[in-house]
């Protein structure tokens, strides 16, 4: 009798220590909970917490002052204005092209290497029988990030905050990657690429490299030139700048995924 009242005694006071040890555990999370959320259920402040984030917009780390006056001095005409509302209206058409499966309605103002590059992506998510969805998108802010010298191109890229549901399904439109009730902040990274008029040339190169003086030949070797170097003849009805865009790339260390 008594080596069998010993064990239930000595079950009891475990059951005794794990409930005085998870009121004491409930205790503290309830206090950390109370003071991390502003609640008691830490569950309930853990969602409220997600949902806020959820909300807040990516912050922008802008280097627009920095490069905007060289940019200004290399290229005074440059319209940064323009340009920083048409790098949000390149990231809508990019998300939106994923999304519907079609290139149809990207901006003319890209690259053809940026179209292939979105149609290329359209194809990988086919042929593993899969659709990309960002939807409802809201851009915060658009910023010169980097100012890209090299060579006869030139580069401007801007940072661009996005706030949307972006998910993606397999073939039984089972959600497999994102959210569709959690937004995802995050940032793009969208650049802006110095090339030369594709028709005056007569034909298209992506760098904006194999301008040549009309007169003598010679390779003009800096962007904004008027005059060649070697004989001195004006290169400004050829040299015609056209900007285009051509890359949008996700700043995935800089996402907040809920």
């Amino acid at each position: 009798m008594n080596g069998i009242i010993v064990p239930l005694a000595v079950i009891a006071g475990l059951l005794v220590v794990i409930v005085v040890g998870g009121l004491i555990i409930k205790s503290k999370v309830s206090k950390f909970s109370q003071q991390a959320f502003g609640t008691k259920s830490f569950l309930e402040g853990y969602n409220e917490q997600k949902r806020k984030l959820s909300e807040t917009p990516r912050s922008v780390h802008s280097m627009t002052p920095i490069y905007l006056p060289r940019i200004l001095k290399d290229f005074p005409e440059f319209d940064y204005e323009r340009y920083r509302i048409q790098a949000q209206s390149v990231l809508r058409g990019y998300l939106n092209a994923i999304t519907t499966g079609s290139t149809a309605t990207l901006p003319k103002d890209i690259t053809v290497a940026l179209k292939n590059h979105i149609q290329e992506i359209i194809e990988n998510l086919y042929e593993n029988n899969q659709r990309q969805y960002f939807t409802e998108p809201v851009i915060h802010d658009a910023q010169i990030s980097r100012y890209i010298k090299n060579g006869v191109s030139v580069t401007v890229m801007f940072n661009v905050s996005v706030g949307m549901f972006a998910y993606t399904e397999d073939a039984n439109g089972s959600v497999i990657n994102g959210s569709k009730t959690e937004k995802l902040q995050t940032i793009y990274e969208v650049g802006l690429l110095y090339v030369q008029d594709v028709e005056k040339m007569g034909l298209y190169n992506e760098n904006g490299l194999g301008l040549h003086c009309p007169n003598c030949g010679a390779p003009v070797r800096n962007l904004g030139m008027k005059f060649c170097e070697y004989c001195g003849s004006a290169v400004i009805e050829v040299n015609t700048r056209v900007w285009k865009f051509n890359s949008v790339e996700e700043q995935t260390q800089r996402r907040t995924p809920f």
